[in-house]
């Protein structure tokens, strides 16, 4: 009768289980890169995708003590999505408390064509082509009622005429940015604004008066066309906006807090 005889090296057992233990946490390692550089360059791929889109928007709440009325607080929040191809562009803007769109336009070249469409919510859809004429730097636009709008800048005066419409015309002379529009029934506006240490100040035909300026930080506007307003904004830290106004008119004070991103 035979006997076999087998001894067990308990130490050699145990180095074969840790390589085993080691080569498995190694192919799972291997494994885990893999996926990680696969995700990384789908990531990639989409961010080289989504590289002419871009998302901004602003959201603020208004305090008012309306003077004597009953105070109100008022919440808005907007978002604006733009995106380019080539030489084609596409934005909207979408109000974030009514749901409403504004703002959709779409603008795009067909060799010496320019074409630009406005979009309203109900999906209506307003047309211009352009077409700009080597010759003087003229360009004529013509929208999809057939009214055509001829444009030019010589000499620094931008100059702009609807037929049967009205016209433009704005130019900086001896400091001064001039702008007047005379519509087709015979309304002429206009308004002046020049900047003096600092201040920029602005005059219109109603005989309106805005002074504009920077102090200690905040950027302090003051409008006198009856009544008088003064509104005092301040950028914060936080990157929010904190905007200060008075109202003559009724003696009201307002506060908004703002933030763009």
């Amino acid at each position: 009768m035979r006997y076999d005889v087998h001894i067990v090296d308990r130490k050699r057992d145990k180095k074969i289980s840790k390589m085993i233990l080691i080569l498995s946490i190694l192919k799972r390692r291997i494994t885990m890169k893999k996926l990680i550089a696969l995700t990384a360059v789908a990531v990639m791929a989409s961010s080289a995708a989504m590289a002419a889109v871009s998302l901004s928007g602003t959201a603020s709440v208004t305090f008012d003590d309306n003077g004597t009325a009953t105070n109100t607080t008022v919440g808005a929040a907007s978002m604006t999505i733009a995106g380019s191809n080539g030489s084609s562009t596409a934005s909207a803007s979408l109000n974030l408390v009514t749901g409403a769109m504004t703002g959709a336009t779409m603008a795009t070249s067909i060799g010496p064509v320019a074409v630009a469409a406005t979009i309203d919510s109900a999906g209506a859809a307003a047309v211009t082509l352009s077409l700009s004429v080597l010759a003087g730097d003229v360009t004529i636009a013509l929208d999809q009622l057939g009214a055509a709008t001829i444009s030019s800048t010589v000499a620094g005066v931008a100059l702009s005429h609807t037929l049967g419409g009205s016209t433009t015309g704005s130019a900086t002379l001896a400091g001064m940015d001039v702008a007047i529009t005379r519509t087709a029934g015979g309304t002429t506006t206009w308004d002046v604004s020049t900047t003096l240490n600092g201040v920029t100040l602005a005059i219109d035909e109603a005989g309106v008066v805005t002074a504009s300026m920077g102090l200690a930080g905040n950027t302090v506007t003051i409008t006198n066309g009856g009544a008088t307003t003064v509104s005092v904004s301040r950028d914060l830290t936080s990157g929010a906006n904190l905007t200060a106004g008075y109202n003559t008119a009724d003696n009201s004070l307002s506060l908004v807090a703002s933030v763009t991103f």
